[in-house]
């Protein structure tokens, strides 16, 4: 690698200096990025560790949070979804939706709520998840979006007698879908539907300088899909962070 990469721009040569990061531990197979010739670093989670601009430089960093996790639902025993990590950088902070809760009975059970975010020029709440619907055919609620990331992931569809599990979030940081049962023979009491992950939040700030400084590094996971007798729910969606 040499200390300067030059651009040809309108047949004029214009020197540009590397822009690059030390990553410990690596990511993706490299343990230096230089954000001019390789472009921008994405980083999924889960991730912990350091990032280390060489020099110092501008930089614009977002962050996503994790989407929220969907309970699972059954007869007798069900559990909601785990609660998700963070994503953190050099102040940024963007939190994790919430999940939601499994169902042992045929009340839908209710959305999490969207994960906040601080530190940033914008910081963007995710969208809560949705309450489900029982029926003959019961629906999952939806899963929250992730500003600027994943979308929305539509719930679990479940015919008379059967069981479906939820639906996993939208990369980066969107928020699962519910799982659902439909009505055994008409049955009110044999209905579940429980409710989709928030979605998590957002973070953006255009930095004038990292600094040289090593810089403690999170990105988030979702917590586990909920459990149940009859179905499982799903996994939100990790976080993400990207520099450019």
């Amino acid at each position: 690698m040499t200390l300067l990469q030059t651009l040809t721009i309108n047949n004029a040569a214009v020197a540009q200096p590397p822009r690059m990061l030390n990553l410990s531990p690596s990511v993706g197979g490299f343990s230096t990025w230089d954000l001019v010739s390789q472009g921008t670093l994405t980083i999924d989670g889960p991730y912990s560790g350091t990032i280390t601009p060489q020099t110092a430089f501008a930089a614009n960093v977002v962050a996503w949070g994790p989407g929220g996790s969907s309970g699972g639902h059954g007869a007798t025993t069900a559990t909601g979804g785990g609660t998700g990590t963070a994503t953190t950088f050099n102040g940024l902070t963007a939190n994790a939706g919430a999940p939601s809760t499994g169902a042992t009975n045929n009340t839908p059970t209710a959305g999490g709520s969207g994960g906040t975010a601080t530190g940033g020029d914008t910081n963007n709440t995710g969208t809560a998840g949705t309450t489900g619907t029982v029926g003959t055919t019961s629906h999952g609620g939806d899963g929250g979006a992730s500003s600027g990331g994943g979308g929305t992931a539509t719930g679990a569809s479940a015919g008379a007698g059967v069981s479906v599990p939820g639906v996993a979030g939208n990369a980066p940081g969107g928020g699962a879908g519910g799982s659902a049962r439909g009505a055994t023979g008409g049955a009110a009491a044999t209905r579940r539907s429980t409710g989709g992950g928030g979605g998590g939040g957002e973070s953006i700030k255009a930095f004038t300088t990292l600094g040289t400084s090593a810089l403690t590094t999170v990105v988030g996971d979702s917590g586990a899909a909920g459990t149940g007798d009859q179905a499982a729910g799903a996994k939100g969606a990790a976080g993400r962070l990207t520099i450019t």
